[in-house]
């Protein structure tokens, strides 16, 4: 009978598990719609302020004009640190979410110190924060504890610090590692760079064409332009997630319920040995008498 109870007991707490996994993979479902329709939006706007900022970028006689800003499309100095922005989750439980983009910038660090470049890491999310903060402890800076509330407001704070990297010499190259959503079992790791920011296929003639005006309209496109990369990453980031605990969810619900039928045909047959063992001795015990 302790094998029975044992086996009784597994399947309890397996199917307890069970539930939970299948109430995470409902809320991850819903957080992923949300976040799904916030993904139109950012492509639009970022795509919109992209071409802005690379018009900019091959305008010489504009670019010739500026002082402060011009520092932002700086390609010659090539010794400036490079400031790497990783964004992660919060939270685990869902895949590989976390380690397939951290072990892209481990390769990314590995390269930089392999031609002697120097380099500075801002995290986003605590797990990244944990996987990377013993072996470059000396490199991070990190926004952790991200909730709904105060999003926005880290946002800001990171658009701030990556610009005053940049205008204080700090840094020049800086780039962005984060999960791009392609759909709810698929994501993409991108390295995205922000600056310097490069002339793209803009050409007179286009469609859309520019005047600028004032002597704070180039900062203000600047400012507009990192707060879209990181509304961009961070939108895709969070859809990715949801995506990945989503699909990992599905799994670990599907692997529960195996697992559940395995030990529900043990616990029969355990069960049917017990009983048959039983008649026997009480047929041996019958005959003997």
């Amino acid at each position: 009978m302790p094998g029975l109870k044992q086996l009784r007991t597994r399947i309890k707490s397996i199917k307890s598990t069970q539930k939970i996994t299948k109430a995470m993979q409902l809320v991850a479902a819903a957080k992923l719609k949300r976040a799904r329709a916030h993904i139109i939006e950012a492509d639009h706007y970022l795509e919109l302020i992209v071409s802005t900022v690379q018009n900019i970028a091959s305008n010489v006689d504009l670019l010739e004009s500026l002082k402060e800003e011009k520092i932002f499309f700086d390609t010659t100095d090539s010794e400036k640190p490079n400031l790497l922005v990783l964004i992660t989750s919060e939270r685990g439980l869902c895949g590989a979410f976390n380690s397939t983009v951290i072990k892209q910038v481990k390769q990314e660090i590995i390269n930089l110190e392999r031609h002697n470049q120097q380099i500075k890491l801002i995290i986003v999310g605590k797990k990244g924060y944990e996987a990377l903060k013993n072996r470059y402890p000396k490199y991070i800076d990190s926004y952790l504890n991200i909730s709904k509330n105060n999003a926005e407001l880290m946002q800001y704070q990171l658009q701030q610090k990556i610009m005053n990297f940049i205008r204080s010499n700090a840094a020049g190259n800086c780039y962005l590692f984060f999960n791009k959503f392609q759909n709810a079992m698929c994501y993409k790791i991108i390295k995205s760079q922000i600056f310097p920011i490069v002339s793209g296929s803009y050409q007179p003639g286009d469609k859309l064409t520019y005047e600028y005006e004032g002597d704070k309209c180039i900062s203000s496109a600047i400012n507009l332009y990192v707060t879209g990369q990181l509304t961009y990453a961070l939108v895709h980031s969070k859809a990715s997630e949801e995506g990945a605990r989503m699909t990992a969810m599905d799994g670990a619900t599907k692997n529960a319920n195996k697992i559940v039928n395995e030990l529900t045909l043990k616990f029969n047959r355990t069960r049917q040995g017990i009983i048959t063992k039983e008649l026997i001795e009480i047929i041996s015990g019958a005959e003997v008498v």
